[in-house]
Order: structure tokens, then sequence, then C-alpha cells
């Protein structure tokens, strides 16, 4: 008989035991969601995320070709073959170099796709995380339950890594199946290696860019671009909108190699839309992104 009551009594001090652990492990659980939810995935947090994910979208992707037959220097610029010089353009197959953007474009898109989609599994894994801790709070979780949110805390993390390994400002060298100059001379020809570059996207200065009675002031800059680059080029387009009917004004389009332009000979209280974007490029292999902004011109009748 006394055998029996102690057996029965380590039973139940095992069954304490073992919802005293599951609790435990519950809290602990609950407690890394907090600290992710308070950190990396506050509300800040996924702004960041959202706002890093859109810059990606708006960069430029330019195909850069390099010499690797030279001696590193200290003006990187000097191993570059620009495919704008024209030697460098009569020495390359055309038809090999057309692949080769194809191929880095190809690359961009991948990788914004990826990204995008990291961003949503980032999303769903905080709204998911955040509907379980309610669930905790009233009492509402099992083991079962626990297990996966396990999992899914887990995901989260490596999704969060990955979204941020990705956001590089170099996408690294091609694969060049083919070599871009053709072997047809009786002369060593130059190794060359392709790789992706990026410039952030172009952005009107909302708080400087102003107007007049006829004139517009537009001033533009390049995210996170710590000193103004002399040799780029911009493109600016401007029209005339008419206020109540979707009619759009003649189409006039400048350059700038500032970052600052002023149009002049415009009409009084009129909406004008304008957008910039840097001049296109041969090495260009993707950039949709194009700033707009739309300006009314002051009435000289009031």
């Amino acid at each position: 008989m006394n055998e029996v009551k102690l057996a029965r009594t380590n039973s139940d001090e095992c069954r304490v035991q073992e919802v005293k652990t599951q609790k435990d492990t519950l809290l602990d659980l609950c407690n890394q969601i907090l600290r992710l939810l308070n950190t990396r995935l506050s509300d800040k947090s996924i702004l960041v995320l959202q706002e890093e994910l859109r810059f990606m979208q708006r960069c430029s992707y330019y195909l850069e070709i390099q010499r690797e037959d030279l001696l590193p220097t200290v003006d990187q610029n000097q191993q570059t073959l620009h495919l704008s010089d024209s030697m460098v353009w009569s020495l390359i197959d055309q038809q090999k170099l057309q692949r080769t953007m194809t191929q880095a474009n190809t690359q961009v898109r991948l990788l914004l796709a990826l990204l995008g989609m990291l961003y949503e599994e980032i999303i769903r894994g905080c709204q998911e995380l955040e509907a379980f801790i309610v669930e905790y709070y009233q009492g509402l979780v099992d083991s079962d339950m626990a297990a996966s949110m396990q999992q899914k805390l887990q995901k989260t993390h490596q999704y969060m890594s990955d979204f941020q390994n990705r956001l590089t400002r170099n996408l690294g060298p091609l694969d060049l199946q083919n070599r871009l100059i053709p072997n047809t001379c009786n002369f060593p020809l130059p190794h060359l290696s392709a790789s992706l570059t990026i410039k952030m996207p172009v952005i009107f200065d909302r708080f400087k860019s102003c107007v007049s009675s006829n004139t517009a002031y537009l001033f533009w800059d390049v995210v996170d671009e710590q000193s103004k680059e002399p040799t780029q080029q911009f493109e600016i387009h401007g029209r005339s909108l008419h206020p109540t009917i979707p009619e759009h004004g003649q189409l006039t389009v400048t350059t700038s190699q500032s970052y600052n332009i002023q149009v002049n000979n415009l009409t009084p209280d009129m909406h004008y839309q304008f957008s910039v974007k840097r001049v296109d490029a041969v090495n260009l292999v993707y950039g949709l992104w194009i700033d707009t902004i739309i300006l009314k011109t002051l009435d000289i009748s009031k």
C-alpha cells in the first residue's frame, strides 16, 4: 500500500515538474518574441526595412567592366573600362555584350524580387508573433502552438539576416561565359570581368524647390550621397497641366550637370509637372525610378 502511495506521489511530482518546465519554456519563448518585437521588429525598424527596400527598387544599376590583368592601383577607376569609350566599344563583341547586359538585368530583377519576398515574410512573421503573444496572455496557447511559433521565430530571424545580407551597394562579379572581346588578333587581349554597381535614387528636394509667377526653381539630391559628383548629368522633363481636365502641355527636356535648375517663361496660375533622373548611360541595365513633382505658379492677379 505504501509502495502504491509512493508511486502515485512520484507520478504527481513528475506531472507538476513537467507542467512547470512547459510554463518556463513557454515564458522563455514569449520573452524572446517580445525582445524581437521591441527591437528589430519594432514599428521604427519595420519602417527602416521598408525604406531600404524602396531605395533598392529605385536605384539605378550599371554594368562595369574591369581589366583583370592590371595590377591594383590607388584609383580603382583606372582599371575600369568605360563602355562609352570609342576604343573599348570597337573591341567588344556587341552580341556578347547584349547577352551580358540581359544577364545583369535578370540578376537585378531577381534580387529585387527576392528582397520583396523576404520583406513580406518578415511582415507576416511579425504579425503572427504579435498574435501569438495576445493568445499567450489570454491563456490560449498549447504546446503544439508553442512549437510552431518557435519555428516561426527562427525563420523570421533568418529572413531578416538574409534581407540585410542582400542590401549591398556592389552586387559582385558576373559570370562571363564568353569573352566580350573576341580573340581574332595576334596580340594579347585584356582579360575582362564584369560586375554590377548601384547608384542611389535621384529625388527632388521638396523644401527648396519652389515657384514664382513665371519661374520654377528646382533642386534635387542623390540619396545618401556624401559629396556631389561633378561628372553626373541629370535629365529634367517639364510639362504644363490643366487644372481641371487631363490635358498636358508641350514636353520640354533639359539636361544639367548641377543639382538645380531654373525654368523660366512659365505661365502664372498654372500647374506644372517636373521629373528628374540621371541621363541614361550605355551601361545602364536597370533603372525605372523617375521622381516627379507638381508645382503651381503664383497668380499675379491676386
